[in-house]
């Protein structure tokens, strides 16, 4: 039986142990729900919080709204119709792809010491006709960026939700993707999709609502312990006459790059 000098030392140490900071399980690199006031609705998201896009893959495609938000009151919204198509895209991709959003979050760098473990991941939602199976008209992902041996971006995951109904992993170092795995998903529904990159493994793991879909290692160009960035992209094919990329929109919330570990 305790004393009450016992009982006092026991919840003295319970106090001080309570009120002692806590150490988070993951360390938040870059996170954002696109909520005001850093993110203004209507406006482009380049431009807003340190987000960038090339000239030439559809920069202002990527709107702030407040139509059919996740977490907090505001997505990010990307019509189809915004995608710009561009002949370049359509001749190196030999006509699978028309015209390409890229959005980048601030440059993170983030030096993992080769050991570090790094989610990034999104909440991402489709909404259109569905496609016939393997037809990759229009689609929305994530992307896990890091260097090459030249100090160029490598790809290090892609997780992709397509028009077909269907959920598809990749490198990101292809011109035209080479799907590593390929599952179902319902259109105009929300689906959390995470790509975890282990640096001591040199491997990505990909994750649709939590469950697991696949190991795979990072392409040899893959030298650097750097995170350089993470990013969300929309496709779009050539439209034909039954399928145009202007009834397809892409959302985007609650976009996050953590540390989970060692």
């Amino acid at each position: 039986m305790f004393s009450k000098r016992s009982l006092s030392l026991v919840s003295a140490l319970l106090f001080a142990a309570l009120a002692a900071p806590q150490r988070s399980s993951a360390q938040i690199i870059f996170a954002t729900n696109f909520d005001t006031p850093l993110y203004i609705s209507g406006l482009p998201l380049v431009g807003q919080d340190g987000w960038t896009a090339p000239g030439f893959l559809s920069p202002f495609a990527a709107v702030i709204s407040t139509d059919k938000p996740r977490q907090g009151r505001q997505t990010v919204r990307v019509w189809g119709g915004d995608l710009e198509h561009q002949d370049f895209i359509n001749e190196v991709t030999a006509g699978y792809y028309d015209a390409i959003g890229s959005f980048r979050c601030p440059p993170v760098d983030y030096d993992t010491g080769g050991t570090r473990v790094v989610r990034v991941s999104a909440h991402v939602r489709v909404d259109g006709p569905q496609t016939a199976s393997g037809n990759n008209f229009f689609s929305a992902s994530i992307v896990a960026v890091g260097y090459d041996g030249n100090g160029d971006s490598s790809g290090i995951g892609e997780l992709t939700i397509s028009s077909d109904g269907h959920v598809y992993g990749a490198s990101n170092n292809d011109l035209v993707p080479t799907f590593l795995f390929s599952a179902p998903v319902t259109l105009g529904e929300w689906h959390e999709l995470a790509i975890v990159d282990d640096f001591g493994a040199r491997t990505y793991s990909f994750y649709v609502d939590g469950q697991w879909l696949g190991t795979f290692p990072f392409d040899p160009s893959t030298t650097s312990n750097l995170l350089r960035r993470a990013t969300m992209l929309a496709y779009a094919a050539p439209d034909t006459a039954t399928l145009k990329k202007a009834n397809y929109n892409a959302h985007y919330d609650h976009f996050s790059i953590k540390v989970t570990g060692k």
